[in-house]
C-alpha cells in the first residue's frame, strides 16, 4: 500500500499546525483544542465525512488528547490557587515565609 501524500502526511502536519499556533496564541485552549480534534475526528469518519484526512486527523491528535486525559484524570491539571491550597495543607503554616538573615553576616575578618 502506497503512501497518500494529502492524507497520511498532510492531517499530522495540520494537526501540529494547529496545536503549534493554538499553543503560541492561547495556551490555555491547547488541551481542549486537541481533544477537539481527536473527538471530532472520530466523530466523522464514524459518520463518513472527510474520508482518510479526517480520520487521519484523529488519529494524528489521539496521543496529545489521551494524555491530556490521563494528566486530568490524575490530577495535573490543576490551577495555581488549587496548588497554594494543597500545598498549605500539607503543613505549611507561613507561605511565603520571611527571609532570614545569612550564617555569619555580622563576623568580620581580623
Amino acid at each position: 500500500m502506497a503512501i497518500k501524500m494529502v492524507p497520511d502526511i498532510g492531517a499530522p502536519l495540520l494537526v501540529t499546525a494547529i496545536d503549534l499556533t493554538v499553543e503560541s496564541t492561547a495556551p490555555e485552549y491547547t488541551k481542549w483544542v486537541t481533544g477537539a480534534m481527536a473527538v471530532g475526528g472520530y466523530v466523522a469518519a464514524y459518520m463518513n465525512w472527510g474520508g482518510d484526512f479526517v480520520k487521519n486527523m484523529a488519529i494524528a491528535a489521539l496521543p496529545a488528547a489521551a494524555k491530556n486525559t490521563y494528566d486530568w484524570a490524575k490530577g495535573g491539571m490543576t490551577s495555581k490557587a488549587t496548588r497554594k491550597v494543597a500545598f498549605h495543607r500539607s503543613g505549611v503554616t507561613r507561605y511565603p515565609a520571611p527571609a532570614s538573615e545569612a550564617p555569619f553576616t555580622g563576623n568580620k575578618l581580623t
